[in-house]
């Protein structure tokens, strides 16, 4: 059994570490500080007059729930509907 005390104790010794390591982390990760402020805007584009936003994806999004078909749809997306403001009024 004495044989076993050395290589025994340097697994015990190894656990210790990884469960005192795994300990540092949860504190660590309990007592960060977060930021309390307001959350960070996004870059949106600004609506135009008419209060929709004037965007490629905005037209895509409507081809498709128009139900005309992929090829419609496809086509819009290839097209430049809603690049640079060029938009239809909603409707």
């Amino acid at each position: 059994m004495a044989r076993l005390g050395t290589p025994l104790f340097a697994l015990y010794a190894v656990i210790a570490l990884l469960i005192a390591a795994d300990a540092g982390i949860v504190v660590l990760r309990l007592t960060s500080v977060h930021p309390t402020g307001p959350p960070p805007t996004a870059s949106q584009p600004a609506p135009d007059q008419s209060g929709h936003p004037c965007n490629h994806g905005q037209a895509v999004s409507r081809a498709a729930h128009q139900h005309k078909g992929g090829q419609n749809v496809s086509g819009v997306a290839r097209s430049g509907h809603g690049k640079n403001k060029s938009c239809p009024a909603p409707g």
